[in-house]
This record gives structure tokens, C-alpha cells and sequence, in this order.
């Protein structure tokens, strides 16, 4: 990926740049919490609270994501290349689209059921988890330096380096959900 062009750190600094710096940080949070009850319900008598609150935990994650690729549309992009268009604004609208159509037909579960990982699994969500928010915060350090940089040369430095944590991002998310196979499908409450 080459260095961003003038017009794209001037655009991506029009797009409220407090509001992409701030939807990274939930993002992070969401997937901790998740690697978190995973351990808590293989390592706890409580399994099926835990099992329970990661499905909603899950949701919250497509939710934010999409928030963020409706505010970043390299991110988006970086999603769409690793295959994650669920988590994109676009693949929302047409799983929505689709939902509907499909709603007077066959009548959907109230719950999805998550299962839990085994030892291996978990170990990999904790480890990719773990790097995946280290992405996201070095998302906003960039994004930080990029905006309060005077030097137009360190701004497109700094685009170049978040726009490379992006991919990493979308990287990272495809890797977890192959294995905790997200994302879940919607509930119906």
C-alpha cells in the first residue's frame, strides 16, 4: 500500500477524526471481553452464562465495525479484501435485505448457541486477541500523530502506518472468527 495521497488525509481529517480515533477503542474492548469469557467458561462451573453473554458480545463487534467502516472507508476495504463484508455497512444492508425477505418464510431460532473452545482454540483467541487490540490502539496513536502533525510529510507517513494497522485488523478478525465462527447470525427478541 503506497502512501496516502494529500486529499486522503485531508478527507480522512473532515470525517470528524475524534469519531474513527473513539469507534477503535470499543472495538478493542469488545474483543477482549470475548477472549475473556471464553476462558471463564471453560475454566468456570458457569459455561453457560459465559456462553451466553459472548454471543452478545459478538453482536456488539459487528455492530461497532460497522460503525467504523461507515467512518473509515479504508477500513471497510481492508475488511471487504480479507472477505468480511458482514462487517461493512454494505454487507449489513444486504444481510438486512435478505433477512427480510426471507422473515414470512421460515421462522428464525429466538437464540444462537455459541459453543466453547478447546484448550488450543483458546489459546489463539487470547493470542490473536491480544495483538488484534494492539492494532487498534496503534489505529489511534497514528491517527492522533496524523492529525496533530504540521509537517505534510509526517502526515502521510503516519495515513500510511494506520492504513497498514487496518490491514492488520482485518487480518487478525478473519483468523478469530475461523475459529469461533462469527459472525453469528441475528437474534430475533
Amino acid at each position: 500500500m503506497g502512501i496516502c495521497s494529500v486529499s486522503v488525509v485531508t478527507n480522512a481529517l473532515r470525517l470528524h477524526p475524534s469519531s474513527i480515533f473513539m469507534s477503535a477503542l470499543p472495538a478493542a474492548d469488545e474483543r477482549e471481553a470475548i477472549a475473556m469469557y471464553f476462558q471463564a467458561a471453560r475454566r468456570t462451573c458457569m459455561t453457560e452464562l459465559f456462553l451466553d453473554i459472548i454471543e452478545d458480545e459478538m453482536q456488539h463487534y459487528v455492530m461497532t465495525m460497522h460503525h467504523i467502516s461507515m467512518l473509515d472507508p479504508v477500513q471497510a476495504d481492508m475488511l471487504r479484501e480479507e472477505g468480511l463484508n458482514e462487517l461493512t455497512m454494505s454487507g449489513m444492508m444486504k444481510k438486512m435485505r435478505a433477512q427480510w425477505m426471507q422473515k414470512s418464510a421460515m421462522s428464525e431460532p429466538e437464540d444462537v448457541v455459541v459453543s466453547p473452545l478447546d484448550d488450543e482454540e483458546l489459546e489463539a483467541v487470547c493470542y490473536l486477541t491480544k495483538v488484534l487490540v494492539s492494532e487498534f490502539h496503534a489505529i489511534n496513536k497514528y491517527q492522533c500523530y496524523m492529525e496533530k502533525s504540521e509537517i505534510i510529510h509526517n502526515k502521510h507517513l503516519f495515513c500510511h502506518l494506520m492504513n497498514e494497522e487496518k490491514e492488520h485488523v482485518a487480518e487478525l478478525t478473519k483468523a478469530i472468527f475461523e475459529i469461533t465462527q462469527e459472525p453469528l447470525p441475528p437474534e430475533t427478541d
